[in-house]
């Protein structure tokens, strides 16, 4: 089962997908958070055959809000509704700056946070119950 990982941003939102088997996480596109993101984002679903969504829940170290908690819940919300797909909230810290710190700055440097958000989502399912392996829609 193929799942999509977004890297929410006020201005640009990054995007990951897992391969057939989840196992693996690939940054894909770097889109402008606009009108037309929503559309952008379920046509992508579609293409790419995803059945879930994971968003990255914008978090300071203390667990607390951010400027970005609030917009990155009513974001979700507006997903749900228009890919017609669940969408999980997986906590994240700095993915921006550790994906620089790994890869250096680069263009689509938010899609390779989302990767790690979602490589994040796909391990910790793994450590919960090993059983699942590569079958997340237990």
């Amino acid at each position: 089962m193929r799942i999509l990982g977004i890297d929410y941003g006020r201005k640009k939102i990054g995007i990951a997908v897992t391969d057939e088997k989840g196992k693996f996480a690939f940054p894909l596109v770097v889109l402008e958070n606009n009108k037309k993101i929503f559309t952008e984002i379920k046509n992508l679903a579609e293409e790419k055959k995803v059945k879930k969504i994971i968003l990255g829940f914008p978090l300071n170290l203390s667990g607390g809000a951010t400027l970005d908690t609030k917009p990155a819940q009513n974001f979700k919300l507006k997903l749900e509704k228009i890919t017609g797909l669940p969408v999980i909230f997986e906590k994240e810290f700095f993915t921006t700056k550790e994906a620089e710190r790994i890869q250096g700055k680069h263009r689509k440097i938010d899609a390779s946070a989302a990767a790690l958000i979602l490589l994040s989502f796909t391990q910790k399912l793994r450590r919960v119950n090993p059983l699942l392996k590569n079958n997340y829609e237990k």
